[in-house]
């Protein structure tokens, strides 16, 4: 007595795999959708942020490195200002003064030895934190 294996109409073979153009077919679909989603080419967090206070004119200027082909589309879109753990200041921007460097100046009253905290943030991609205690 012979027993039939019965197969499945749908897979003639039996097998519970795909067939080789199958699995061609599914590996070049993946790759096409992840070549025409959009991504953030070129985006980047700014490459330094150098934090100074002057205590005489109670200012804190942030100098940013951010370099960029169009400071219109792809610039420093927020910087955030903490001190002592509070968010004391928060601006926001629709460009970049400059394609490379640039400073901003904010009035900020601190004392000796207070830690301030600065986040600039990327329009497009990342940001990037540094931290101060001032009469250091």
């Amino acid at each position: 007595m012979m027993i039939q294996e019965e197969r499945c109409p749908r897979n003639p073979r039996g097998r519970g795999r795909l067939h080789g153009g199958a699995v061609a077919a599914c590996i070049l679909m993946t790759a096409l959708l992840l070549a025409l989603l959009p991504a953030p080419g070129g985006a980047h967090p700014p490459k330094e942020v150098v934090l100074s206070y002057d205590q005489a004119k109670q200012t804190l200027e942030v100098r940013i490195t951010h370099v960029v082909s169009d400071p219109a589309k792809h610039f420093i879109e927020k910087v955030e200002i903490r001190k002592a753990g509070k968010t004391i200041s928060q601006t926001e921007y629709q460009s970049q003064p400059g394609p490379e460097t640039f400073s901003y100046t904010y009035p900020l009253d601190a004392a000796p030895g207070d830690l301030i905290e600065v986040k600039a943030s990327c329009s497009i991609f990342g940001s990037k934190t540094e931290k101060l205690t001032v009469g250091k």
